[in-house]
C-alpha cells in the first residue's frame, strides 16, 4: 500500500532530477569553459536556463548538450540629438542631422522647366527678303522668305520659287510635207544607175524615180512621166516648193524639186541620179502631189 511518505519521495525526485541535470550542466560548462578560455579559442553563447535565466557557455558545450542559443542582435550606437552620423548608400555618404529624428535632405531641385514655346521653330512670316534668301510663293498662304542655299523647290503643288527655272519646252519641230519627205528619200539614191522601166530601190528611170520617192512618203502617183504631168495640181515656177513634180521637154521626163533653184532626178544612163539647175532644160509645167 502506497503511503504519504511514498507520494513525497515521487513529488521530489523530478525536482532532483532537473536540479541534477542544471547542475551537471553548468558544471560541465563552467570546466569546458575554463578549458577554452585557457586555450584562448572559447566562444561563449547565451543560453536560456529555466528557473535560473539567460547565462553565457561556450558554444561547443552548447552544441553537444542540443542547448538553444539566444540569437545575438548587434545594436548600434544610438547617436545623440543633434549628432551626425554618415548614411551609406550605394555610391557615396552624405551627412544628415538628427535633432530627435533623421533629416534627410531633399534631392537637388529640378531646373526650371523651358517654355514650349522656346523649343517650337520660328513661324514663317512674310518678311523683307535678305541678302542669303530668296521669296517664293505659297498659293492661298503669301510670300515667305527661305534660304538661298535652299536647293529649288520644284514640283511641289502650290508653291512657286523662282529659283525653279522653268523647264523648257523643245521648240516644235515644223511637220514636214509630203513633198519634203519624197525629196529626202530622193537624196539616198544620189549615184543610183539609171535604167530603162526602173523603179528601184537600185536602178530607176525618170518617172521610176518620182514614184519611188513618194511612195516612201506614203503616197501614190501614177508610174509614167505623162501620167504624172496629167496628175496633181498645177503650180507656177515662183510658187514651186520642195518636193513638186517639174515636167520637162513636154512631159517625158519628170523630176523634183528641191529648192534652191535645183531638182533631183534620173538623168540618164551615164549619169544616173544627180543634181541639175531647174533651167537646165525646157519646163513644161509642174505639179504637186
Amino acid at each position: 500500500m502506497e503511503t504519504n511518505g511514498d507520494r513525497q519521495k515521487v513529488r521530489v525526485l523530478p525536482r532532483l532530477s532537473q536540479r541534477t541535470l542544471v547542475t551537471g550542466v553548468l558544471g560541465a560548462a563552467a570546466v569546458g569553459a575554463a578549458l577554452l578560455f585557457t586555450a584562448g579559442q572559447a566562444q561563449a553563447a547565451p543560453v536560456s536556463v529555466p528557473g535560473i535565466g539567460e547565462i553565457e557557455i561556450p558554444t561547443e558545450i552548447a552544441t553537444q548538450f542540443g542547448l538553444a542559443s539566444v540569437p545575438s542582435v548587434d545594436i548600434a550606437p544610438q547617436p545623440a540629438v543633434g549628432e551626425t552620423f554618415a548614411v551609406d548608400e550605394p555610391d557615396a555618404s552624405r551627412m544628415v542631422g538628427i535633432p530627435g529624428h533623421i533629416i534627410v535632405p531633399p534631392a537637388d531641385p529640378v531646373p526650371d522647366q523651358i517654355p514650349v514655346q522656346s523649343l517650337l521653330p520660328e513661324l514663317l512670316h512674310p518678311v523683307s527678303p535678305a541678302p542669303e534668301s530668296r521669296l517664293v510663293v505659297v498659293a492661298g498662304l503669301g510670300t515667305f522668305a527661305v534660304p538661298s542655299i535652299l536647293p529649288p523647290l520644284v514640283g511641289i503643288p502650290g508653291v512657286t520659287d523662282p529659283a525653279a527655272a522653268p523647264i523648257p519646252v523643245p521648240a516644235a519641230m515644223p511637220k514636214k510635207t509630203v513633198g519634203e519627205r519624197a525629196v529626202e528619200a530622193a537624196r539616198t539614191k544620189l549615184g543610183a544607175s539609171y535604167s530603162t522601166g526602173g523603179d528601184g530601190p537600185d536602178s530607176f528611170d525618170c518617172s521610176g524615180l518620182v514614184q519611188w520617192s513618194y511612195r516612201e512618203a506614203g503616197v501614190e502617183v501614177p508610174r509614167t512621166s505623162y501620167s504624172q504631168l496629167a496628175a496633181g495640181t498645177p503650180v507656177s515656177v515662183d510658187d514651186l516648193q520642195p518636193g513638186d513634180l517639174v515636167s520637162y521637154y513636154g512631159g517625158s521626163h519628170s523630176a523634183l524639186y528641191l529648192g534652191d533653184g535645183n531638182v533631183i532626178h534620173a538623168s540618164d544612163y551615164g549619169s544616173g541620179v544627180k543634181i541639175s539647175p531647174l533651167t537646165t532644160m525646157p519646163m513644161a509645167g509642174a505639179r504637186r502631189f
